[in-house]
């Protein structure tokens, strides 16, 4: 698998998902799929997971071998855990900054969401979700970028486009840092194991968070709307700030779990060539199916903005 390819494969998968989008909108056709939320998380996906799939059997590799699918210690895996937990403020932070421009995404759609069963939509959101975007992001898009010498902009690349594929300003944000977090997982451990036991954790939390939200306080949508009335501007900010003191302390100790992970699976030297590479000028990147893809994506996060 080459750059190029990988970034063809990337606008495939934003056409695929815009497209899929505006038959939505626009006709009657996909009515169904709308109106279900299950069928709707399958649906998108697929036009993630599918492209993926097809350019991983057209290029002829293994595909087990090139998204560097292997087993790590079970220490690793609990300790993959702790290092989500830790990152989970920082996130959280972005997703709230994000906030103070656009609305909440996925708050928007609790009411949708909450008519599933709880164990269909963690199958849906956080096991089937992070499968689809962890084979096309940190498999294929982002071991064909880490090919290059300069890998610390492979991989702020491949999570910036994996924030600009879910095609709305607020998510983008946060994905683009949880990105970067799961890249450097695949670093750490030279698996892509990790990288989806992270994302289990913070799409299953989020999940589970929003079902308790859904039966205590009558849904994530009003706790939104009631915390955005209830709170001005400078309480707001105030509680942003506390997030941030958080995520101050926890992101570097995130950090300092992500140094053990990579000792543990003997990958550290590579953590350390990562950082090292960030001052070697490659250019070979850029293309211009990459380049058509994330405008796209701009202009669809735009047009959703000015609606």
């Amino acid at each position: 698998m080459n750059i190029k390819k990988a970034n063809w494969m990337f606008l495939v998968i934003v056409v695929s998902h815009a497209g899929l989008s505006l038959l939505a909108a626009f006709t009657p056709f996909l009515d169904v799929v709308v109106q279900n939320m299950a069928l709707n998380i399958i649906v998108s996906e697929v036009t993630i997971w599918l492209p993926a799939l097809l350019f991983l059997l057209l290029s002829g590799t293994r595909p087990t071998a090139f998204c560097r699918i292997k087993k790590i210690h079970i220490s690793t895996a609990l300790m993959t855990v702790l290092f989500t937990l830790l990152m989970e403020p920082l996130i959280t932070v972005v997703n709230a900054l994000s906030m103070l421009v656009v609305e909440n995404t996925v708050a928007g759609l609790s009411g949708q969401i909450a008519q599933v069963p709880l164990w269909g939509m963690l199958l849906g959101i956080a096991v089937y979700g992070p499968l689809a975007e962890e084979l096309a992001f940190r498999g294929v898009i982002y071991q064909s970028y880490r090919g290059q010498e300069n890998r610390w902009k492979a991989l702020l690349l491949s999570s910036l486009l994996f924030g600009l594929m879910h095609m709305n300003l607020n998510q983008a944000c946060y994905a683009f840092a949880m990105g970067i977090a799961l890249a450097l997982l695949v670093e750490a451990t030279g698996s892509m194991i990790p990288a989806f036991i992270a994302h289990f954790c913070v799409n299953g939390l989020s999940t589970v968070l929003m079902y308790a939200v859904d039966n205590v306080a009558g849904g994530m949508e009003e706790l939104v709307e009631t915390a955005e009335s209830g709170l001005g501007g400078q309480e707001f900010l105030l509680a942003i700030s506390l997030y941030v003191v958080i995520a101050t302390v926890c992101t570097p100790l995130a950090g300092c779990v992500l140094a053990w992970i990579a000792g543990r699976e003997g990958h550290r030297e590579d953590l350390r060539s990562l950082w090292s590479s960030r001052k070697i000028k490659d250019p070979r990147l850029v293309s211009i199916p990459l380049i058509l893809g994330i405008l796209i994506c701009v202009v669809v996060i735009v047009l959703q903005m000015l609606m």
